[in-house]
């Protein structure tokens, strides 16, 4: 079974990739997220215990990455909601304390969502499968947001919050199609089997 080593592969790459993904200034620093978009795809293709390892190993390079450190100053971060340099300097105090981890059990919960429609991306049907990237991705981001806020000690959503929110979303959802399409190519060449609610679904339908 190579779809699971080769699709681990592929995450490690996104976050080579991502290095390179610049934001977008006119949308608040609108950036597409590609190792989380990834994830919330795969996580359609792959069992609930693959899904584990890969919100495990998705939170953990993201947070080990792009999670500052306590004396690091916030703008030289990446992180979701401080890409752009400094996009956000009222949130700046909170970088720090975003714990270490949070983001693999916020990636664990929501690839817990997108278990739900595997029998669909079987089928090739991908129009829930991309609103649920969408959504899941939304999700992700305003956790994040949340958290940082309750750190914080006061609820602050300033306009610039939600437009970056939003624009981050749509960049995901334009993203997922070509993802989901990669994932599903590779499936049929390496006739890779789903199993969904104790039944055995063979890829190619027989």
């Amino acid at each position: 079974m190579i779809f699971y080593p080769v699709t681990f592969l592929l995450l490690l790459l996104t976050f080579v990739v991502q290095e390179f993904i610049p934001g977008i200034p006119m949308a608040q620093y609108a950036t597409l997220f590609l190792p989380p978009v990834f994830f919330f795809a795969a996580s359609v293709a792959v069992p609930f215990p693959v899904m584990l390892m890969l919100a495990f190993v998705t939170g953990f390079i993201w947070d080990a990455r792009y999670v500052p450190g306590i004396f690091e100053p916030a703008a030289k971060s990446a992180h979701s909601l401080f890409s752009g340099a400094g996009s956000l300097p009222e949130l700046d105090v909170v970088a720090g304390g975003f714990g270490f981890g949070l983001s693999i059990v916020l990636f664990g919960l929501l690839g817990v969502f997108l278990q739900g429609v595997r029998p669909l991306f079987k089928r090739g049907r991908l129009e829930l499968p991309v609103l649920m990237v969408g959504f899941t991705t939304f999700a992700w981001l305003l956790s994040e947001y949340l958290v940082m806020t309750f750190l914080r000690g006061s609820l602050y959503f300033p306009t610039m919050v939600w437009t970056k929110m939003v624009t981050d979303t749509l960049l995901a959802m334009l993203a997922s199609p070509l993802i989901f399409l990669l994932l599903y190519s590779l499936a049929g060449l390496s006739r890779y089997e789903i199993k969904y609610e104790g039944l055995r679904y063979s890829f190619d339908g027989r």
